[in-house]
């Protein structure tokens, strides 16, 4: 074995496999699973380093089992990334009649090839199954990069045992193996391969991860839905979008809540969202932007459709009787684009005040803006104001 690959392999995957462990921390389970896959590669990657402590057979055996249990995890860590069962009990169980094989290779054969064929082929079935099981759950660029580099590892395998194996045999016994052009070509590939499979698997955690959080950070805890921050972007990435925009607000709610206290008011706010999102069409925008108000936007709906939705809502929740505060009902305020608007929020002021309009005509109503509040106890048609 080259020194310098010696020295650098177990280092590499000691760093990659300590970087996972820390990105795990932040709710990546996938992270927990590569780090620990790294770090027993990388004890892997040591043995030959204590050979003369261990004795050449018992330090190949420990090799041997070491990366078997790396890639065990490096399976684990593909499946627990793309939602599918980890399937532990059959993985072990290949894995643990692929290194019965290696010691009957090694200590009844003593045959060199057969103990490294069958333990990189029992590697490669293990990342294999993995690949396969999660092809049809990618989702993004960064899962495809994962899956085609975790390919090009198992294509690594296979081809290197091939050609050196039965194709150009390179090596017999121990003392063969370390000055073959396979032990050349394992420690080589392994280098490169190592480091791009770690980067692309990390890449992808931390994406997710990254993803999770900023999620975390736009979505409103009570409901589930958009807050302020989350519609603001998803707004901003529909830039030149025109359509309706609605300010939904519960009436009276003060009241519940100084009334009947906030665990009331909250399971009101609740219902109110899942009301509003039961029945948001496809592409448009529902957001919380605090208390009891909520904005929702529907692109390239005019103002008639809007404010129909807006009373189908409307409707909805007046129906349903909530105990102890008995019936609530909610207002809303409907605008349309302008040509003169530099920005949604000048579109959202202008339904803010067609709100304001229906809570003064006697809330649980829905306001066009320059159309006087109407009761509308049902569906009707509107006269749009542009």
């Amino acid at each position: 074995m080259d020194s310098n690959f010696a020295f650098l392999l177990p280092v590499m995957m000691l760093i990659f496999g300590c970087t996972f462990l820390i990105v795990g921390r932040f709710g990546s389970r996938e992270a927990t699973l590569w780090g620990p896959g790294y770090l027993v590669a990388a004890a892997a990657f040591c043995v030959p380093l204590v050979d003369g402590l261990l004795g050449e057979r018992r330090a190949s055996l420990v090799a041997d089992a070491l990366f078997l249990i790396s890639f065990v995890f490096y399976g684990g860590a593909l499946l627990a990334r793309f939602g599918q069962p980890s399937r532990l009990a059959l993985r072990l169980g290949f894995a643990g009649a692929v290194y019965a094989g290696i010691l009957y290779a090694v200590l009844v054969r003593g045959s060199i090839p057969a103990e490294f064929l069958l333990d990189d082929f029992g590697c490669a079935a293990l990342l294999a199954f993995a690949i396969v099981a999660s092809l049809k759950r990618m989702r993004h660029a960064a899962d495809r990069v994962l899956v085609a580099v975790s390919g090009l590892v198992v294509a690594d395998t296979v081809v290197r045992n091939v050609v050196f194996v039965f194709v150009v045999p390179s090596y017999g016994g121990h003392e063969d193996f370390i000055a073959s052009q396979y032990a050349f070509a394992m420690q080589a590939s392994a280098s490169v391969l190592a480091l791009v499979f770690a980067l692309s698997a990390l890449a992808a955690a931390t994406f997710d991860t990254i993803i999770a959080h900023r999620d975390a950070a736009e979505r409103d805890p009570l409901t589930g839905m958009l807050n302020r921050r989350g519609f603001d972007r998803l707004a901003g990435e529909r830039k030149g979008a025109e359509g309706a925009v609605i300010i939904c607000d519960i009436d009276n709610f003060k009241w519940v809540n100084d009334t009947f206290g906030h665990g009331p008011g909250d399971e009101m706010i609740r219902a109110f969202a899942g009301i509003l999102e039961a029945r948001l069409p496809e592409g448009g925008l529902a957001a919380r932007f605090g208390g009891e108000e909520f904005v929702v936007f529907l692109p390239s709906t005019p103002l008639v459709a809007a404010a129909d939705f807006a009373n189908r809502v409307r409707l909805a929740f007046a129906a349903v009787e909530r105990k102890p505060a008995g019936g609530i009902t909610a207002s809303f305020g409907v605008a349309g684009a302008s040509a003169a608007d530099h920005s949604l929020y000048e579109q959202i002021a202008r339904a803010d005040r067609a709100l304001y309009a229906a809570k003064e005509g006697g809330r649980n109503k829905v306001m066009v803006e320059g159309e006087p509040p109407q009761d509308m106890s049902g569906p009707r048609l509107y006269r749009s104001s542009q």
